[in-house]
């Protein structure tokens, strides 16, 4: 996929270009199927004549299950937080995972369902915060894997990333560094009895970067995630880098690093 096909893509799933609607994804699937009509309707949105159907990927629910969420099984609210969920449509595309690199050609991973799918999503100030959709949780299973021993995770989040590594019998402690004390609030009143086993967690309140300059560190393995997106996260991307020269045994890794070396 080209830039100029990237771009448009981008516009489309952020809503500054108009969704199609459900009925016209069915109303052409019955002539065809249901990727060959989202691949029509987006080349004619669009106005490109590129094949969409290898970027996409009907998403099942049940792959989204995950037994962090068995904590918000209702509407919370603490002060001026909030998590609730809302939902994807029938339909409604959405990035799902980081880009896949095929023949030199860079390929984003473009997911919809086929009936409504409710994500968790955190608020604050009536204002979304953060999300647990499919990409979080996409983008972070490679890295949720290969994490093992003394783990450093910079960035609080929601505490996905944490909570599913404190499930493993090989992470023995987790230790997160966020400079929000709000967050750390929350989390600790909200979040963290509901850990399994909380006592692998620890939380320094500190910025990161401030952090990794003025301390020795000693972990096996590090997971960075301070940021939104791409767009934001270039600059903190190449800040960090160095932490791979100079802490050669200690495992370092970046949330979307593949978008992110794309981009660069």
């Amino acid at each position: 996929m080209d830039n100029i096909v990237l771009k448009k893509l981008a516009l489309y799933l952020n809503k500054d270009i108009p969704n199609y609607r459900q009925a016209d994804v069915i109303k052409i699937s019955k002539m065809t199927n249901d990727k060959e009509a989202i691949n029509l309707l987006l080349d004619s949105f669009l106005d490109t004549s590129y094949d969409f159907k290898k970027c996409l990927i009907e998403e099942n629910e049940k792959d989204y299950n995950t037994q962090y969420l068995s904590m918000f099984n209702k509407t919370i609210k603490y002060k001026n937080w909030c998590f609730k969920y809302l939902k994807y449509e029938p339909f409604e595309l959405f990035v799902r995972d980081d880009f896949i690199v095929l023949n030199d050609e860079i390929i984003p991973q473009i997911g919809y369902f086929k009936k409504p799918f409710k994500y968790l999503t955190l608020f604050q100030n009536d204002k979304e915060w953060m999300s647990l959709k499919p990409n979080e949780i996409n983008t972070m299973k490679e890295d949720i894997n290969d994490s093992f021993g003394n783990v450093l995770v910079a960035g609080l989040g929601m505490g996905y990333f944490s909570y599913m590594i404190s499930l493993k019998d090989n992470v023995k402690s987790i230790t997160i560094v966020e400079k929000d004390k709000d967050i750390i609030n929350l989390f600790n009143k909200v979040i963290l009895n509901n850990f399994e086993y909380k006592s692998k967690i620890k939380i320094i309140n500190d910025d990161f970067l401030n952090y990794v300059e003025n301390n020795n560190l000693d972990y096996d393995y590090c997971y960075i995630d301070i940021y939104r997106d791409v767009s934001d996260g270039l600059n903190i991307y190449k800040k960090l880098l160095f932490l791979r020269d100079k802490y050669k045994k200690m495992e370092t890794r970046f949330w979307i690093e593949k978008s992110m070396k794309y981009y660069l």
